[in-house]
């Protein structure tokens, strides 16, 4: 699963449209569709916004929790 499919995910699953997490975000809902659709990736200050909003780790949202030895 790529990142932008971890981010519509969890999204989903705190019940949030495209709309209303963007504004939670303060940013246009053009580009959480592009971070959906793999066309771009939010900037790491961003990122770290969404996990808190969310309410999920960065290691599940980047998904790297598997990586650790």
């Amino acid at each position: 699963m790529i990142i932008g499919d971890r981010i519509r995910y969890y999204r989903k699953q705190r019940g949030y449209t495209q709309r209303e997490f963007a504004k939670k975000l303060c940013i246009s809902t053009q580009a959480v569709s592009k971070w959906e659709n793999g066309h771009t990736f939010p900037d790491l200050p961003t990122f770290i916004r969404i996990a808190e909003l969310l309410y999920v780790s960065l290691d599940n949202l980047a998904g790297t929790e598997y990586l650790r030895r």
